[in-house]
C-alpha cells in the first residue's frame, strides 16, 4: 500500500473544488475518492480501499454503547464519494466544508498523512502543527526516544 506524504496549500474555487496534488494522485488512478469529517476538524480523502477499513473500525465502534453507535453514524452520514475530474479537482460537499471550515477563495492545506489525504482551514493547520513542530525542532519529540528495553525476565519457576 502507497504512504501519502507531503503537504501542499491550494484554494478551494468557488465551486468548492480543490485540486489533489500531482504527487498524491497515482493511488485515485479510478478517479473515485471518499471524503469524510475527520479528527481536528479537518477533511479526510480515501482510496476505496481505505475507506472501507475506516468504515470497519467505524462498524466496531458500534459495540461500545450509545457513543459509540452515534460516533459511527456521524462518520457514515458525513462521509461522500466524490469524483475526480479531468483536471483532478475534487467537488468538497457544501457539509464537509462546513465541517472544516473551508471557504472558496480561502488557503486550504492538502496533505499527505499516511493512509489518507487531509484537507485543512490552513490557520488551522499551522496552529495544530506548531508545537509538534517546535518539539521537532528542539529534539523533545518522543520520536527521538531510545526504544525502552524490556527488563529482564525472570525464568519461570525462579523464585
Amino acid at each position: 500500500m502507497e504512504r501519502f506524504y507531503g503537504s501542499f496549500e491550494y484554494a478551494l474555487d468557488a465551486k468548492g473544488r480543490i485540486i489533489l496534488p500531482a504527487r498524491l494522485r497515482s493511488p485515485f488512478d479510478t478517479k473515485r475518492c471518499l471524503v469524510s469529517c475527520y479528527v481536528d476538524r479537518c477533511l479526510a480523502v480515501w482510496t476505496p480501499d481505505e475507506f472501507n477499513r475506516h468504515l470497519a473500525r467505524a462498524e466496531a465502534m458500534e459495540g461500545h454503547g450509545a457513543e459509540g453507535r452515534n460516533l459511527a453514524r456521524t462518520l457514515s452520514a458525513m462521509s461522500a464519494e466524490v469524483e475526480i475530474d479531468g483536471q483532478w479537482r475534487l467537488s468538497i460537499p457544501a457539509s464537509l466544508r462546513d465541517y472544516a471550515g473551508l471557504a472558496p477563495d480561502s488557503p486550504v492545506m492538502v496533505i499527505g498523512a499516511l493512509n489518507r489525504v487531509e484537507l485543512w482551514q490552513a490557520d488551522l493547520w499551522r496552529q495544530r502543527m506548531a508545537p509538534s513542530l517546535e518539539s521537532l525542532a528542539n529534539g523533545t519529540s518522543a520520536l527521538f526516544a531510545e526504544p525502552a528495553t524490556a527488563p529482564a525476565g525472570r525464568s519461570e519457576g525462579a523464585a
